[in-house]
């Protein structure tokens, strides 16, 4: 059965430049599960947008690449001959028919991954992991996507993260590992580990830090960041504190823990970490404080073992988990 459903063009530009609104990113993301044929015109369209990435190569490799992109163009050799006003027509048409053919092939090959330097990797509805070229590990959460430069050629290790991911990076004290955000970020390690939320706008962005320090860069201030500490974006501004959510690796180690946890956070983490819920509604209050984990367990089965905890009716329906008394 087809597809019937269309996504407005300025819809998804809205949602890549980080300016919807829940319901119509909701609906973008339901249209993207619908089909194959919607998640890949999806990522074609994210690629298109995203023509920044050039941003990250060093100009000594843009210039020493410029000979292989006239091989590959083949420039014709001149003759000089007697021109009419014909030919200086046609000379004037093949000058702008040769700009627009180079300015393909350079954003083709500065930009489309695999297709020149970069290369691409994504999920769908899973999570994944990839090993780079320095032996650097990323694991991305489902509908995520990396790109990065193929080689890592001279040691420069620059890759861009559209989604969610956790680094567990290679050190090197002579080679930084840049990674990029649609939202203007850049955060540069030398070898440590660190968990990274992008592509739903600035306020949504959050970086997690686990193990070493992270320089966290946006755009003309610099934080650097502590293991056991976040950094998000308030108000164009950096703000750093100690973890307050300790659950943000539960998409991929598929366990969550709760220590003296209320109602609202456990609520608050299950929404985050099953996709069965869309959103909660919490009609009751509690004073009690619940300890508890849960390690790849159904979703039945966290609500069941809650409702004893708080002694409260937890009812998931459409999406909806309605919390009351």
């Amino acid at each position: 059965m087809g597809d019937s459903v269309i996504i407005p063009t300025e819809m998804l530009v809205r949602y890549f430049s980080g300016d919807i609104n829940p319901d119509e990113k909701r609906r973008i993301e339901s249209w993207r599960k619908r089909s194959k044929k919607n998640e890949r015109t999806f990522h074609e369209f994210k690629t298109i947008w995203e023509v920044e990435y050039y941003s990250l190569l060093p100009q000594d490799a843009v210039e020493s690449d410029w000979e292989k992109i006239r091989e590959r163009i083949r420039f014709a050799s001149s003759k000089t001959r007697r021109a009419s006003f014909a030919d200086a027509f046609i000379k004037i048409a093949a000058i702008f028919i040769l700009m627009f053919a180079v300015s393909a092939a350079l954003y083709t090959y500065w930009n489309i991954p695999g297709f020149g330097r970069w290369a691409s990797f994504q999920t769908g509805d899973y999570v994944d992991s990839l090993r780079l070229p320095d032996n650097s590990v990323v694991f991305l959460n489902n509908y995520s996507s990396l790109k990065y430069l193929k080689n890592f050629d001279n040691g420069k290790r620059s890759v861009s993260l559209d989604g969610e991911g956790f680094f567990d990076v290679e050190s090197d004290a002579k080679n930084p590992f840049k990674v990029k955000t649609p939202e203007g970020v850049v955060v540069e390690v030398l070898g440590t580990s660190f968990h990274l939320e992008s592509g739903e706008g600035i306020d949504n962005l959050e970086l997690n830090v686990v193990d070493g320090t992270v320089s966290f860069g946006y755009r003309n201030h610099r934080e650097y960041i502590e293991a056991g500490h976040s950094a998000t974006i308030q108000d164009d501004v950096v703000r750093v504190m100690a973890f307050s959510n300790e659950n943000f690796l539960s998409w991929k180690t598929g366990k969550l823990d709760f220590n003296q946890s209320s109602l609202k956070t456990i609520a608050k983490a299950l929404e985050e970490h099953y996709e069965e819920i869309r959103v909660v509604h919490i009609n009751t209050n509690s004073d009690i404080k619940v300890t508890t984990s849960f390690t790849n367990q159904s979703i039945s089965q966290v609500l069941d073992e809650l409702e004893i905890h708080f002694d409260k009716k937890f009812r998931l329906n459409e999406g909806v988990l309605t919390i009351s008394d």
